[in-house]
């Protein structure tokens, strides 16, 4: 069974305050699962961070991770998005990550420290989520075809 107060610790582990403030777990399609942060960032900037990582989905489905500054918004800083999978689920057809892991820091921070805290992270989030593969996984329609006719007549 997953506790979002585990999880939530787990988080809480691999920020570096001030610099590495915010780490949160989503799911591909953007939903909220859980986050840590640095009490003095509001619950505001956490939800611009989930939007942005959900939106670079993409690109962490083509390479496995997406980094990027967030423009506009200076005091956020930038985002680095992996995905929590076990190694062996990415060789499937139709490969999905179980979640997202998004860990946002201030520009000046070392970018290999990240990446190192959100890999070992998302190693261990794996070994737990992978059980619930069927579960968490949404399921891709199928994919339309321009020949199926429409089983309601015209009139």
């Amino acid at each position: 069974m997953l506790k979002l107060s585990t999880l939530h610790t787990y988080l809480n582990q691999v920020l570096d305050l001030p610099d590495l403030h915010t780490a949160i777990l989503l799911t591909p399609t953007g939903q909220l699962i859980s986050y840590a942060s640095d009490p003095s960032r509001s619950k505001e900037d956490v939800r611009s961070v989930v939007g942005l990582s959900g939106d670079s989905f993409l690109e962490v489905e083509e390479q496995g991770f997406a980094t990027f500054e967030i423009k506009g918004k200076p005091h956020l800083g930038s985002i680095y998005v992996l995905a929590v999978n076990e190694a062996q689920d990415e060789t499937q057809d139709g490969w999905q990550p179980l979640m997202l892991l998004a860990l946002n820091f201030s520009n000046g921070y070392d970018q290999g420290a990240v990446r190192l805290k959100a890999k070992a992270l998302a190693a261990h989030l794996a070994k737990s989520l992978s059980k619930y593969r069927d579960y968490l996984v949404v399921p891709r329609p199928p994919p339309t075809s321009s020949n199926i006719s429409s089983p309601t007549p015209v009139r």
